[in-house]
């Protein structure tokens, strides 16, 4: 227990620099995908602005000019200057519904915004744990050189003394020429993956990023509630059910505008006119009054437009059923996932605790000549790989959380698990 304590100790190892919320932060601040959707929700936005301008009244100045080219005396011109209101009261319904409509798409952009936001924060939480994990296997890679190298150097010690053969020192050679492989393999991987932190939070993709590791013991947690409350949680708020909740409403909105189209509009209007003939001189008046216009037949375009809606609205209904029908099962999936993956977590932490007590055993009974080269590098190696298994099992557990967290909706669970 004392050896697995020291291990939890090495392996929490806190380095300083940018945290996974600094990360984040950075990536909203910085990424085009963000600016993107933003700009996609201020065009929905402007929109529903101006269907809400349609209430208005209109105010328009006009002005003409004209000369006559006649024979004398009647060559001569004429300006009129007019000042008009008009003022739509009703026209079939198109100006409310068309508003609501809007008002909707509007809705729906702002959830399709948080929809990006949360691929922002998915994809920034996987490269910031990929780093985190490709950190402690580099960090793993040089202690398993080390090891080697200590290996390598006590075979040529030992051959010196006559107690081994060449061939162990051979064997010894090979295993300290592959761990360096590998040490050179994992420094290239923990630079990639910086990298492609880098990217996504505006840095130099040469930046030398700090990583705190010790985001990964947090993921290690058992802290996720059963498949139907994450079920029940993702169905009621999820941004991209919402979004195509409003949608739906949008299009039944729209539909009762081919509907209302069957009845009349009624405007409003009143002119002010100032004119100036030479000849017949000045001349000013006023108009007002009121009209009705009313399409009593068409054809059958507004019986068609009106089929038309309603299959989009069908449409969008059942794409709001499919996308229930995918999560839930993408949550089950996933949730299926999240128990194996704490149950391989066991098993690798189990693994390296073993092979740890029996590479120190086999290490001690080779310096003491009562075990071969071979049991050593046996030992060492199996050492590495449960290292590598348990770093692996960490990752695989955390990458399993933070997609749930995305297929739910939610940057963190926490925040929603914790206040139900």
């Amino acid at each position: 227990m004392k050896r697995y304590i020291l291990f939890i100790l090495l392996f929490v190892n806190i380095s300083y620099g940018i945290t996974v919320e600094e990360a984040i932060k950075r990536a909203k601040e910085n990424l085009p995908l963000y600016y993107q959707g933003l700009s996609d929700f201020r065009s929905y936005f402007y929109a529903y602005r101006s269907s809400v301008s349609q209430f208005f009244p209109s105010l328009s100045y006009g002005f003409s000019y004209t000369r006559y080219s006649d024979k004398k005396p009647f060559n001569y011109f004429s300006r009129t200057h007019s000042l008009s209101l008009s003022w739509s009261i009703y026209n079939s319904g198109y100006r409310y519904f068309d508003y609501r409509s809007a008002l909707h798409r509007y809705r729906a952009s702002e959830y399709s915004l948080d929809e990006i936001i949360l691929d922002i924060v998915f994809q920034v939480k996987y490269a910031y744990l990929k780093s985190a994990a490709a950190k402690e296997r580099l960090k793993f890679r040089k202690i398993q050189f080390r090891a080697a190298k200590a290996d390598y150097e006590l075979a040529i010690d030992k051959k010196k003394l006559g107690l081994v053969k060449r061939s162990d020192v051979l064997q010894a050679k090979v295993r300290f020429e592959n761990a360096k492989y590998s040490l050179v393999q994992a420094e290239n991987e923990y630079r990639k993956s910086v990298a492609e932190l880098n990217s996504l939070i505006g840095l130099p993709l040469k930046n030398d990023t700090e990583i705190d590791t010790s985001i990964l013991d947090k993921y290690t947690e058992n802290n996720f509630p059963d498949f139907e409350k994450l079920k029940e949680i993702a169905f009621s708020v999820r941004p991209e059910i919402k979004s195509l909740k409003e949608t739906v409403k949008a299009y039944e909105e729209s539909s009762k505008i081919y509907i209302f189209q069957y009845t009349p509009s009624v405007n409003v209007f009143y002119s002010i006119n100032n004119s100036y003939s030479g000849y017949f001189g000045k001349d000013r008046y006023s108009s007002y009054g009121i009209t009705l216009d009313w399409v009593i037949f068409s054809g059958l375009k507004r019986y068609y437009d009106y089929l038309s809606s309603k299959e989009k609205v069908r449409y969008n209904r059942y794409a709001l059923k499919e996308l229930k029908r995918s999560i839930e099962l993408n949550l089950f999936k996933k949730n299926e996932d999240l128990k194996t993956a704490y149950t391989k977590l066991e098993l690798a932490r189990t693994i390296l605790e073993q092979a740890e007590i029996n590479y120190k055993q086999v290490l001690g009974e080779y310096k003491a000549g009562t075990s071969d080269i071979i049991a050593l590098l046996t030992a060492e190696s199996s050492l590495a790989s449960a290292h590598e298994t348990y770093v692996q099992s960490i990752l695989e557990l955390a990458i399993t959380k933070i997609s749930i967290e995305r297929e739910l909706g939610v940057e963190d669970i926490n925040k929603v698990w914790g206040s139900r």
